[in-house]
């Protein structure tokens, strides 16, 4: 009979214990946090004054590694083209009227206009404006851009 009760008892211990292994065990998927219109945004705004600001890695610090511009340009063409802006300009303005954002659980798609005033450091002035979209993606906790394409008015 003592067999059976410590047996019992053993039994008894191991199923009482059972559904707290399942759920120790068992995770739910997180769930990623959306991004809000209010966060894109932010960014937008972020980018621009980085760009004004002609501080190359904190501006490039915004793009993912995998970053395409204008659907054909990688992440390396885009820094050597950003860096030899920064290099040839007394100082940067750019304004940005966004028109359309579009919000998913890991990604954005935002649309707009730009206008980029260039002073050159040997004189002069170019502006740019044009159509602009980027495409946005959570990277840990920070925002980059994956895809950013420029239209030029002619």
């Amino acid at each position: 009979m003592k067999f059976y009760a410590i047996l019992f008892i053993g039994f008894f211990s191991l199923i009482s214990s059972f559904p707290l292994i399942t759920r120790a065990q068992v995770s739910s998927p997180s769930v990623p946090e959306a991004l809000t219109e209010e966060e894109v945004r932010l960014f937008i705004d972020d980018y621009t004054k980085r760009f004004a600001k002609m501080d190359l890695e904190a501006y490039m610090d915004l793009f993912s590694s995998e970053a395409v511009e204008n659907r054909v340009l990688p992440y390396a063409d885009i820094r050597v083209a950003y860096r030899r802006t920064i290099q040839g300009s007394h100082s940067i303005q750019y304004d940005v009227k966004i028109y359309s954002i579009q919000t998913y659980a890991r990604s954005a798609f935002a649309s707009g206009r730009y206008q980029i005033t260039q002073t050159l450091k040997g004189g002069g002035v170019k502006i740019f404006k044009g159509n602009i979209q980027w495409v946005l993606a959570r990277e840990g906790r920070a925002l980059k851009i994956k895809e950013i394409n420029y239209g030029i008015d002619r």
